[in-house]
């Protein structure tokens, strides 16, 4: 938010938004200077991401579309985080096999996830982790959709026979231990396995360093080429130097760095935390049952632990403490209430929209976020799903304006006519005392999930000590109070 307000330092307190920063529609942005980019580079004009015009100089760039060219810094953060944490690990995760099939399935997932994500206006890290503390209601009622779609996904995936697939994070020397004893845990790891010699590899690999080569060129020398036309003016590349400043651009690449250091070190998921709960209670009820799907056994503890739900609601409170302040004692825009955007209102397209984001999420093989914490530590399978993602853009941008005006009709006429996006709205809009009482209440409501999660999750892993549950890791939690079930 920080990074966010910095080319604004000079305007008043009411001029500020608070909105958390945007990852699936920045991506499309990125996605879209990579095929300027290609153009540019081999003459010739495809037009998946949008249209063409020409400059004074005769330069032709980029002027109308789903996406204009631009650059999430917090991704770019995020992929430096990701790598840090290989170097500080002295390993990367390409020695992880996955099969054939399961890399096919990843790849449509992430097609269902990236069409699912412009249907559903926006991806699950923005709704989950930004509009549910800033109680936005369309964000309440899509992430009901996405866990039982989530839900939907998990089951048949158990189904195919690729739950084994189902971790948080690959460990080399976990993964090794449990493959000398025969455990589904250890089916990742191949000790003949080369992945220099798989293709896949090179592909995925080359399409990263393309992506990250591009973006650095693109946010430090802003070159003509990779601007865009707004208005009958030539606009900078987005959210370079030359766009936002120099302190933007520094302070969210070091959230992103932050972040997703974090992240990638905790295996943090959103999906998953929202099935854990459910996934939780099947799971204690009839674990042999899940072992016999395949379900790795860290996996199962990591369920009944409802650890994935702790990680979501921790970040609840920080971002719900934030907005209480920002927002509501200071003053500070609420940045999701803007009449004019159809992604901030109820529509009756929900259950679609989060079908394609929830299902697509869980094929993918884990979540989103954590997907993205995977590629910069280049699993295979984020290698292959960022390609697939750029493929399931694909029915939005080449069909833009039919999508917004279809997207549009569908919002629920109540919520549009009396222009209500959060819950404060629905009780009584314009009441600032009435917004503060929610606000405040809201924020111990989400204080006492997390505190919930904590002492649920201690108790049905049968940790004996604060300490322990803690201050371990997932790994040293399971080794020591997980069940290593055998398959009957």
């Amino acid at each position: 938010m920080v990074g966010l307000w910095a080319p604004h330092f000079w305007e008043s307190l009411d001029k500020w938004k608070v909105k958390p920063i945007t990852v699936t529609t920045d991506l499309g942005k990125m996605f879209r200077w990579l095929e300027v980019w290609i153009n540019n580079l081999f003459w010739f004009q495809s037009e998946l991401y949008g249209t063409y015009g020409t400059t004074a100089t005769g330069e032709m760039i980029s002027n109308w579309g789903a996406f204009y060219p631009g650059i999430g810094t917090a991704i770019l953060g995020m992929i430096i985080g990701w790598f840090l944490v290989v170097l500080f690990e002295r390993q990367s995760r390409l020695w992880v096999k996955y099969s054939g099939r399961l890399l096919l399935i990843a790849f449509i997932g992430w097609m269902f996830f990236s069409y699912g994500t412009r249907l559903a206006g926006g991806c699950t890290l923005n709704h989950l982790l930004g509009w549910v503390p800033m109680m936005n209601i369309h964000s309440l009622v899509a992430i009901v959709f996405m866990s039982l779609w989530g839900l939907t996904g998990f089951w048949l995936m158990t189904k195919l026979g690729l739950a084994k697939y189902f971790k948080h994070q690959e460990d080399i020397d976990y993964v090794k231990a449990q493959h000398a004893k025969w455990n589904v845990d250890g089916d990742t790891y191949d000790p003949n396995y080369r992945p220099w010699k798989n293709p896949m590899v090179w592909l995925g690999l080359t399409f990263l360093l393309a992506f990250v080569g591009v973006a650095i060129l693109g946010m430090v020398s802003n070159p003509e080429f990779l601007q865009h036309m707004k208005w009958d003016s030539v606009k900078d590349f987005g959210k370079s130097i030359a766009n936002k400043w120099l302190a933007y651009v520094v302070i969210t690449l070091a959230a992103g760095i932050i972040a997703w250091f974090a992240m990638a070190k905790s295996g943090f998921g959103t999906e998953c935390a929202l099935i854990s709960a459910e996934a939780s209670a099947m799971i204690r009820k009839d674990e042999q049952k899940w072992a016999k799907y395949g379900l790795p056994n860290i996996t199962r503890t990591l369920f009944k632990g409802l650890l994935p739900l702790q990680w979501v609601a921790a970040m609840w409170v920080i971002v719900s403490i934030f907005v209480l302040v920002t927002v509501y004692f200071l003053g500070m825009k609420h940045g999701f209430t803007d009449p004019s955007k159809y992604k901030f209102y109820l529509t009756a397209w929900v259950p679609i929209g989060w079908f394609f984001l929830g299902f697509g999420a869980v094929l993918l093989i884990g979540c989103e976020i954590r997907s993205y914490m995977r590629l910069g530590m280049l699993y295979l399978n984020t290698l292959i799903w960022f390609i697939g993602f750029a493929v399931g853009y694909l029915p939005f941008t080449l069909f833009y304006k039919e999508h917004v005006n279809f997207l549009d009709s569908t919002i629920v006429p109540y919520f549009k006519q009396n222009e209500i996006f959060t819950v404060p709205d629905l009780i009584w809009r314009g009441n600032t005392t009435i917004e503060v009482l929610v606000a405040v209440a809201w924020t111990i409501m989400l204080i006492c999930i997390f505190i919930w999660t904590i002492k649920a999750g201690k108790k049905y892993m049968k940790v004996k000590s604060w300490n322990e549950f803690l201050t371990k890791n997932t790994e040293e939690i399971h080794s020591e109070y997980g069940d290593e079930i055998k398959v009957k």
